[in-house]
């Protein structure tokens, strides 16, 4: 290939463009051996075939990218500076007359001269409305700085007032016959969005808030829907706030939300939760070709559950040859006989027996009978979110006999207690028992979950390993 030629076509190819091939053979040889030039020649048709289609791949992308209505996970928040004040509708219509694209501005706030909005899950909006830094001018001519950039879940502390439009939103949304609050997508409620309050319940700030309402105005809730909320991981930790010891919260809706694990439903297991709905979510994708260990593992955290996303887990279980979970109440009033002395078979109502047992002498003034319970080798472990109890792990009787002497007097709430029964093996049985209970020396409630794990022992059952968690 000629300089000359060459350089023709290094220029639009840098310029993005691309030669036909029929102007390839045409290019003037000067004299070169035509064997090399034939060789050559089909080097850069092999060259130029692989450049159309890259770019043909990224045209196809960006097309993609930028088709309206799709979007991307995430926040973005836009600032918007000018010389001089610049009011809301404004912003929005020039920047709306500009685009091609939709997009929903959220939780618009002045700081000075800068003016700022967030957008969810758009980030092409976002990209488009960054390149128009400086293209926009105001009332006094003068041009907009405007940037974008990606920020995590934003939640502002409401002021009382805003609380107060928090409050009516969520009043609107409360169905007094069947107890059932519907926070779906709360912060794109119409009456937010139009005061400008932004109210993500992923935002930690934000979901206090909504938990301190429903627990001071809807004290026997029974249904809570919480779908398109954005909601996983530790955010649900903070919905415990809601638990009384008369909770009636026993249908939980958690769709279009980002959970991927189900531990993240332990949060909830001191509700009676008996339907549940978890669909789109990626943790139900992570199962679907295992539904029946979905359906066992939502009924460890829920022993009571019967309908998970519309399907009979008793019945599905049942049809599958697993035993479903054993659930109940745990009743006052039981015997004071030594806890231990009972039959060396494992069985459901051995192991009830063993517990009522159990939580007969636990209140006890003298602690010392309930050593009895324990192997020689057992473990107690507490694991405490309480100021005044250290978390600690004793191992052997001698231990745990000095733990049960030291720890406070306890007064348990049995009209509070459910359980949950498993038997791992044929000899052995797996209790949770929650529910709440009084310390000494704490002023609140507090909220207990005591795993044992029971197996037979001389001629009774005995507790091999004992967890207590307190918060």
């Amino acid at each position: 290939m000629g300089k000359r030629n060459r350089h023709r076509f290094d220029k639009r190819k840098q310029d993005g463009g691309f030669i036909d091939e029929d102007e390839i053979m045409s290019l003037n040889i000067n004299g070169e051996d035509k064997h090399r030039n034939a060789k050559n020649s089909a080097k850069l048709r092999k060259r130029i075939r692989k450049l159309q289609k890259k770019r043909e791949k990224q045209q196809e992308k960006n097309h993609h990218r930028n088709k309206q209505g799709v979007k991307s996970v995430g926040w973005h928040k836009i600032e918007v500076t000018g010389s001089g004040a610049v009011e809301k509708t404004f912003i929005y219509t020039s920047i709306g007359s500009s685009l091609d694209l939709q997009f929903q501005p959220l939780g618009f706030h002045k700081i000075d001269n800068k003016c700022c909005f967030f957008l969810e899950n758009n980030e092409p909006a976002a990209n488009a409305i960054r390149c128009l830094n400086k293209r926009i001018q105001d009332s006094n001519g003068n041009l907009l700085k405007i940037s974008s950039s990606k920020v995590a879940c934003p939640g502002l502390l409401l002021n009382s007032d805003q609380l107060q439009v928090l409050r009516e939103a969520m009043a609107r949304r409360f169905n007094v016959t069947s107890c059932l609050l519907d926070l779906t997508d709360l912060h794109h409620d119409p009456a937010l969005v139009e005061k400008d309050i932004l109210a993500p319940l992923a935002a930690t700030d934000v979901m206090k808030q909504v938990v301190k309402v429903i627990k001071e105005n809807v004290p026997h809730l029974k249904a809570l829907n919480l779908s398109k909320n954005s909601l996983r991981g530790s955010i649900f930790s903070l919905l415990q706030g809601m638990h009384s010891g008369s909770s009636e919260l026993f249908a939980l809706n958690l769709e279009h939300n980002g959970i991927t694990n189900m531990g993240d439903l332990a949060h909830f297991k001191m509700f009676p939760i008996t339907e549940l709905s978890l669909q789109f979510n990626p943790v139900v994708e992570m199962y679907k070709n295992k539904p029946l260990k979905y359906i066992e593992l939502a009924r460890r955290n829920f022993p009571r559950l019967k309908l998970l996303d519309t399907v009979d887990a008793e019945a599905y279980l049942a049809e599958n040859g697993k035993q479903p979970t054993v659930s109940g109440s745990v009743q006052s009033g039981a015997t004071s006989s030594t806890a231990g002395t009972s039959s060396s078979a494992v069985s459901e109502p051995l192991v009830r027996s063993f517990l009522e047992q159990y939580y007969a002498l636990i209140d006890a003034p003298d602690r010392n009978s309930l050593l009895a319970a324990y192997t020689p080798d057992a473990v107690l472990e507490i694991k405490s979110n309480l100021a005044a109890i250290v978390s600690s792990i004793f191992v052997g009787q001698e231990k745990i006999k000095e733990a049960l002497v030291t720890f406070p007097r306890t007064q348990h709430q049995h009209s509070t207690f459910s359980f949950n029964i498993q038997f791992p093996s044929p000899s052995t049985a797996e209790a949770v028992v929650m529910g709440q209970c009084q310390i000494t020396g704490l002023d609140a409630v507090v909220t207990f979950a005591r795993t044992l794990k029971i197996v037979p022992f001389n001629a009774g059952l005995c507790c091999s390993r004992d967890v207590l968690e307190l918060r």
